[in-house]
């Protein structure tokens, strides 16, 4: 992040003082309780929670929480079918295609919708249903069938799929007449008096929002199943759509996987790039900017200093404060087996010389644990270094921001061009700063005693941190091009140039998931642009015993 970006942050933090003091205070008098079962393995209605330190309503809490997504009307969802067929776009079997995790019904997802799909409501009562944190920060693996539940873990949904065939259903239902009445039915049995032309109109106009968004964000290569690239998209959402300027489009073609949770509250600096830190406000404005991201809506025109937004900022603290609770996955070994002592023990040496000094171990037992990233530079690890470039490099123009002050009422001012990465900060704490008060409550709400990170402006990293739990997070790297834990450990030549990717099935060997092709999954190619796998060679020298010991070693963290 840019020097400019980090007198945004320390403003914004000077804005905070006052929840700070308030929050130096409580903070020792204030312990979030934890539930019964937030450490207890269980397994209900089929499912094996692993006790990562969130009992089931607050995992269902965070499940079905909105940050502020609208995507479409929240009926519409419910009544609109497939374009092919009759089946509902929302039906389990269809979503699960998407690689989004079904859910039964309960008092926060009455609709059983998917793990991370939620319903968002506006100041007009308008419903909207959209993503949560948890569409993209929920994983499951499977053993045999048996399905495992991985709070905070890799998500494998297909982001894109998912938007191709919410518009494809769309814009059949408009042009097919029986299936248009059966929507139109099904709108009516929880819905008075509704007039079909104005549904009608809205439709086309979200049809057109939609082919519009979607042109500013193609792509040559796909995502497929659990990537994005988040920031180039935020990028797109705040200087093409929000400023009204399509010729600040670039394309988002840096995905990168959907990073695991637990114990990134806890580390000083967050984000694949490590362009986050990770001290207050910092989490905030980060998690707004996802929301911008999944179909957040910004207003920046015709304002003055401040945005109004959907951003729903009071959820964002209490869904900080839960994360900060979340510990790594243990390894399932009443599914997956027991691990073998001896092994581990020869693993851990071997871990100690190949890998301790990047990737650092962790007391979950200490809930206030301070973390450590490593910062490599990316010409030093040499993985694929498209996602590192694309987000300092370029400039946008700034429309309407022209002449405003960065800090939005004091400091530089926005010439007719300026970096993407300034323009978004500034729409973001902007947005922010129009709820001060609910700002300040949650920052309140999750702040944490977080270390200082240490990361030169001026260079481009790669973030290592803890690997606890990396057994339930496949594939690897930050682009998703490894498979296996085995298979990063091989020299780049013999690594896999491709496999499948959405097959939860848990490779209990060579660590991380089956690669064998299962319906809808995605194929990754390692050849195109973006999804290199080389570089991170380390350890790749080991024989094949001290492989499989390490490998039995990284299974106990």
């Amino acid at each position: 992040m840019k020097k400019k970006s980090y007198k945004l942050i320390v403003w914004f933090c000077f804005f905070c003082l006052i929840a700070l003091v308030i929050h130096i205070f409580v903070h020792n008098f204030r312990k979030d309780p934890f539930a019964p079962d937030a450490h207890t393995l269980l397994t209900r209605d089929g499912i094996t929670y692993l006790g990562q330190g969130w009992g089931l309503a607050e995992r269902q809490q965070v499940s079905f929480t909105s940050f502020g997504s609208r995507i479409i009307d929240y009926a519409w969802f419910i009544a609109l079918e497939n374009a092919d067929d009759e089946q509902l776009f929302r039906d389990d079997s269809h979503m699960a295609n998407l690689g989004f995790i079904t859910e039964h019904a309960n008092p926060f997802n009455p609709d059983a919708l998917p793990v991370g799909v939620a319903r968002d409501s506006d100041n007009q009562d308008n419903a909207w249903v959209g993503l949560t944190c948890a569409a993209c920060h929920t994983g499951e693996v499977t053993i045999n069938n048996h399905r495992i539940r991985i709070d905070g873990g890799q998500s494998l949904i297909n982001y894109t799929q998912f938007e191709i065939d919410l518009l494809a259903a769309l814009k059949a239902t408009l042009v097919k007449p029986e299936k248009w009445q059966r929507f139109i039915h099904r709108l009516q049995q929880t819905q008075k008096n509704i007039d079909e032309n104005i549904v009608k109109q809205k439709i086309e106009f979200r049809i057109h929002e939609f082919e519009t968004r979607f042109a500013v964000n193609a792509t040559q290569v796909p995502y497929g199943h659990g990537r994005l690239d988040a920031f180039g998209q935020i990028f797109n959402a705040i200087a093409v759509e929000a400023l009204h300027i399509p010729e600040n489009k670039r394309a988002p073609n840096a995905p990168t996987s959907f990073p695991v949770l637990w114990d990134a509250s806890h580390l000083d600096v967050v984000q694949w790039n490590a362009s986050a830190p990770n001290m207050e406000p910092g989490p905030l404005l980060q998690n707004a900017t996802t929301a911008l991201a999944v179909y957040g809506t910004l207003n920046l025109l015709g304002q003055g200093q401040t945005y109004p937004s959907s951003i729903n900022i009071k959820n964002l603290g209490d869904i900080q404060r839960k994360y900060y609770k979340l510990t790594a996955p243990q390894w399932p070994k009443e599914l997956a087996g027991k691990l073998d002592k001896k092994l581990i023990e020869r693993g851990e040496v071997i871990y100690q010389q190949q890998c301790l000094r990047c990737h650092s171990l962790v007391d979950a037992e200490n809930p206030n644990r301070q973390l450590s990233a490593v910062l490599v530079p990316a010409n030093e690890i040499g993985t694929d270094a498209l996602m590192v470039n694309n987000f300092t490099e370029g400039t946008v123009k700034t429309g309407e921001l022209e002449g405003k002050h960065f800090l939005l009422w004091f400091g530089q001012t926005f010439k007719a061009e300026a970096k993407r990465l300034d323009v978004v900060m500034h729409a973001t704490a902007g947005a922010l700063l129009h709820h001060p008060w609910d700002s300040l409550r949650a920052v309140i709400k999750e702040f944490a005693h977080n270390k200082t990170s240490h990361a030169d402006a001026e260079i481009n990293y790669y973030k290592a941190r803890p690997i606890n739990g990396i057994w339930a997070s496949s594939p690897y790297l930050h682009n998703g091009s490894v498979p296996t834990v085995y298979d990063l450990l091989l020299p780049v030549t013999r690594r896999p140039t491709q496999f499948f990717v959405g097959n939860r099935e848990l490779d209990r060997v060579r660590v991380g998931n089956q690669t064998l092709e299962v319906s809808n999954a995605s194929l990754f190619d390692t050849t195109l642009e973006g999804n290199s796998n080389v570089g991170h060679e380390y350890g790749t020298q080991l024989s094949e015993p001290e492989r499989m010991a390490l490998l039995e070693y990284i299974k106990s963290l």
